[in-house]
């Protein structure tokens, strides 16, 4: 006969096999949403005339600005994220990483999503891509 003291080292090893398996099988441990690492600051004046260009240009059909799931990743948040990539890599939502999602979309595609998004580099400003930079920025918390 089995003592209690078994039966519960027992079910203690079958609970501690079961969450390294867990942490072992790359599931994550958050609901997915982007973690903010850094305090940002925006440009409110930027942020408004970059709300202004994404509405004309049309980013707003693929992308959200309250965190529900769209084609395109949402913006809520998004700013000073880690961000996993489709290769593999994470990076970090700064302004450059902001920028060449404008600039050169397939360059760094978020896990999750197809490189859909076309290239603006050739129909927006400089003005109006840093605009946009401030308004993604201003959506940060």
């Amino acid at each position: 006969m089995r003592s209690w003291i078994e039966g519960v080292l027992a079910i203690g090893i079958i609970v501690g096999l079961g969450a390294v398996f867990f942490l072992f099988s790359g599931e994550s441990l958050t609901d997915g949403s982007p973690t903010t690492t850094a305090p940002i600051t925006a440009d409110p004046a930027a942020a408004e005339r970059g709300e202004t260009v994404a509405n004309s240009i049309g980013c707003l059909a693929c992308h959200t600005v309250d965190g529900t799931p769209g084609s395109g990743p949402t913006w809520k948040g998004l700013a000073g994220s880690s961000r996993p990539l489709e290769s593999g890599d994470v990076v970090i939502a700064n302004d450059e990483y902001l920028t060449l999602s404008i600039v050169d979309p397939p360059a760094q595609v978020v896990a999750g999503f197809e490189a859909i998004m076309p290239n603006y580099s050739d129909q927006l400003t400089n003005e109006d891509i840093s605009d946009l930079v401030e308004y993604v920025k201003s959506l940060a918390s």
